[in-house]
């Protein structure tokens, strides 16, 4: 068995044997707070299109230093780390439906008499948006980690966010109507850094007696 296969095998999304008591502590507080607090606090307000949709990208925030954690071990080859990569983005978004369903049942049970369903249509391009994200900044962590550090990979992905922030603040109201822009944007980018990552991969084993 290999140090990659190991690795591989431990993975189970920050929830084996590295820290999980005090991850999934976070994960409960995180659901609680943006799961039931503020959908609770907005009311039929949480279904706004742009709200609905800057939750649904929630799971970047995950995605990215999760794939950096991960890679600070060697993956074996370019297909076990484009696996580590597709789970780290799905364990994100995982969250972020998490947060919607918990959310969307908070309004429903409060708001019974006036409830009324969010745009569907609308939902589900930004949750394409949001996995599409999560592939993006895991895939850039997963490079960067690869390349550099893992700590220089958690810098990287702190100058992210904080442009993401920036971002939503000035244009949130406009992410609905881009969603099938971001879409392609991160999927473009996911494949730029694997591609990035494959050279890195291939790098460090030429490098390597």
């Amino acid at each position: 068995m290999t140090i990659g296969t190991i690795n591989e095998q431990s993975y189970p999304a920050t929830m084996g044997t590295r820290g999980n008591a005090r991850n999934a502590v976070i994960y409960v507080l995180v659901l609680l707070v943006f799961g039931v607090a503020v959908p609770g606090a907005k009311g039929l307000g949480f279904f706004d299109p742009a709200l609905l949709s800057a939750y649904a990208c929630i799971g970047t925030v995950f995605a990215g230093p999760l794939a950096a954690k991960e890679f600070e071990a060697r993956p074996a080859s370019l297909g076990q780390a484009i696996r580590w990569i597709a789970r780290a983005a799905l364990f994100g978004e995982s969250i972020a439906a998490a947060m919607l369903v918990c959310g969307i049942a908070t309004v429903f049970v409060r708001n019974r008499a006036a409830f009324f369903p969010p745009d569907l249509e609308s939902l589900a391009y930004s949750m394409l948006l949001g996995l599409a994200g999560c592939f993006a900044l895991g895939s850039l962590g997963a490079w960067v980690t690869v390349q550099f550090s893992s700590g220089v990979a958690r810098m990287a992905m702190r100058t992210v966010f904080l442009g993401l922030l920036v971002l939503l603040y000035l244009h949130g109201q406009s992410l609905p109507d881009v969603a099938g822009t971001g879409i392609w944007i991160s999927a473009m980018a996911s494949i730029g850094f694997v591609l990035l990552l494959r050279r890195s991969l291939r790098n460090l084993s030429l490098r390597t007696p």
